[in-house]
């Protein structure tokens, strides 16, 4: 049937006025149920399909939501895959709940006067953004990956880094390590910094040396870090700039015997498969969760009821590259695999 049966083309052929149509279709007015069921079984021969964006008008939404991209020359390579994946993500997400996308340079705030949305989807926020103000100024929604939005009207959505990396650290020190090596990635980027914070906490509290080491993208000078921080003591690394695969082979070529000289684990959102095949402890975290997520939550996040917060799922995956925890006076047991699920507060 065609797409473009109109209302008025249902109330022909029911007999009835078209705000009748219009009350059975929406379930609104006092009409019998016998009556509201025939118009829906007319309108399903008729193969009516709603209009989705003329009900949005009516309601004074407009179905797109507006993608922030960062507009750095020198962004680094894993910050624009990562971005891109969230884009597609989004894209999908959008299609599936009969949303566009709009993306929004964030050197260019000056375009939000001109846009029409229902929320502003920030993947890498970086503080005091132009643009974020100026949609906050226009009363549009903030939909913000890893940063606290401050309004009645707006989303956080926590993407679990922090507490991948706790986890990560947990298993290490179950497993006897006692000097941990944190490798991250140069350019500041937020996600590398909250790993970075986690992780100088985690070791603060427990009086701990915090070590961290500076990766470049290019992988150049990891060899050599590797060699000092296993030369100075390391007995463990803990992978935070989701380079897993690159640190283990490396780990291979010093003839090194993991996890009996130096064990391993990593954090990894694009790049799991690898270390699961490779045996290698990983903690994975989904930030393309996060496009869904938003849906799911949009409509509350919609009212000036304060803002909401969400944490997506993470997963602890063990393998080869971390030994068994320490028991005292027991057996060993086998490590569990932990999980944490989304949950909207």
């Amino acid at each position: 049937m065609s797409p473009s049966v109109t209302l008025k083309d249902i109330a022909r052929a029911a007999g009835v006025s078209t705000a009748a149509i219009s009350q059975a279709l929406n379930d609104r007015g006092s009409m019998r149920p016998e009556t509201r069921e025939r118009i829906k079984a007319i309108a399903a021969e008729l193969g009516y399909v709603p209009n989705r964006h003329a009900a949005a008008l009516r309601s004074g939404r407009t179905m797109t939501v507006g993608f922030v991209m960062v507009d750095d020359p020198e962004s680094d390579r894993r910050g624009e895959l990562q971005r891109a994946r969230k884009l597609i993500s989004l894209v999908r997400a959008s299609a599936a709940h009969g949303f566009t996308v709009t993306v929004l340079p964030d050197s260019n705030p000056d375009l939000i006067s001109g846009t029409t949305l229902d929320a502003l989807y920030v993947p890498d926020a970086r503080g005091n953004q132009p643009l974020l103000h100026a949609a906050i100024a226009r009363g549009i929604p903030i939909v913000a990956d890893d940063q606290f939005v401050d309004g009645s009207r707006g989303l956080s959505i926590r993407t679990g880094y922090d507490a991948a990396v706790r986890a990560g650290l947990d298993e290490l020190e179950r497993s006897g390590a006692q000097r941990i090596v944190f490798l991250t990635e140069e350019g500041g980027a937020p996600r590398d910094e909250i790993g970075r914070a986690a992780y100088e906490i985690w070791s603060s509290v427990r009086g701990r040396e915090p070590l961290v080491r500076t990766v470049d993208a290019s992988r150049r000078r990891l060899p050599r870090l590797l060699t000092e921080a296993v030369a100075g003591g390391a007995d463990a690394i803990f992978a935070g700039a989701e380079d897993g695969p690159d640190v283990y082979l490396q780990l291979e070529e010093m003839r090194l015997v993991i996890p009996r000289d130096v064990q391993l684990v990593a954090l990894c959102t694009t790049d799991c498969a690898v270390n699961r095949r490779l045996g290698v402890t990983h903690v994975c975290i989904r930030p393309d969760l996060a496009a869904e997520a938003m849906f799911e939550t949009l409509p509350a996040a919609l009212l000036d009821d304060g803002p909401r917060v969400v944490d997506l799922p993470w997963e602890l995956v063990p393998g080869s590259t971390t030994r068994p925890p320490l028991t005292i006076g027991s057996p060993r047991k086998a490590r569990p695999r932990k999980t944490q699920s989304l949950k909207a507060p």
